[in-house]
């Protein structure tokens, strides 16, 4: 009996809800008030619209005839012949500056080619080349002589501020072990000595190594040191 209570007011509460919507939906003829107006003013307006295209389609038509008459058309004719005769009367005379021109720019071409202009074009320019390469040498020659004379006097200078100057003047440089010797204390601990002279150089043996009788010291003989 519930099962059928509710599906009894369900059925009432769908009825009612659709009734309403039936009553907010409008008329069909409501529906097709508006288009079946819309048509009828297109209807209106078709048969002027028609005849205007038409009339103007005629007015086009009679427009493009009259520019095809025959009259037209043998004047336009006529037109183009006496155009095409004046461009017949200025041709001869055209062709004639053209190949003025034209030749006298093969002339022009020739007189360059001439071998008489060609040889004494060579020869300035060989000129030219045989002076520019005596500038260059006369440049590199001084170039090189001054380079040579600084080279010179800088090695001048060299040799004078050498030690080699040092030993003429009467002075000696003494090494020990191959390193110079700057003090007594140093050439002391060296286990052999070297002294460089202005003529030469002078090694003395190891002093480690024992001496024999013969070269000990005789009590005469002057200490080195």
């Amino acid at each position: 009996a519930r099962m059928s209570q509710a599906l009894s007011s369900n059925l009432t509460r769908r009825r009612q809800r659709l009734t309403d919507l039936a009553r907010a939906l409008p008329r069909p003829d409501s529906l097709l008030d508006t288009p079946r107006q819309r048509l009828d003013r297109q209807a209106d307006r078709l048969g002027p619209a028609l005849s205007s295209v038409v009339q103007r389609r005629k007015i086009q038509l009679s427009e493009a005839a009259g520019a095809l008459r025959p009259a037209a058309l043998r004047r336009r004719w006529a037109e183009e012949q006496r155009r095409l005769a004046g461009f017949s009367d200025r041709l001869p005379s055209a062709l004639a500056r053209l190949t003025s021109v034209k030749q006298d720019h093969l002339a022009h071409i020739v007189r360059r080619m001439d071998p008489a202009r060609l040889t004494l074009q060579h020869t300035r320019a060989r000129d030219r080349l045989e002076r520019a390469a005596a500038q260059f040498a006369r440049y590199g020659k001084s170039q090189v002589d001054a380079l040579t004379a600084k080279l010179a006097a800088m090695g001048r200078l060299h040799e004078t501020l050498g030690y080699k100057a040092t030993l003429a003047r009467g002075y000696a440089v003494v090494r020990g072990d191959g390193k110079v010797a700057t003090s007594k204390v140093v050439a002391g601990h060296a286990k052999s000595l070297e002294i460089e002279f202005a003529d030469g150089r002078l090694s003395l043996k190891d002093k480690s190594a024992p001496r024999s009788k013969a070269q000990k010291k005789s009590p005469e003989q002057g200490s080195l040191f």
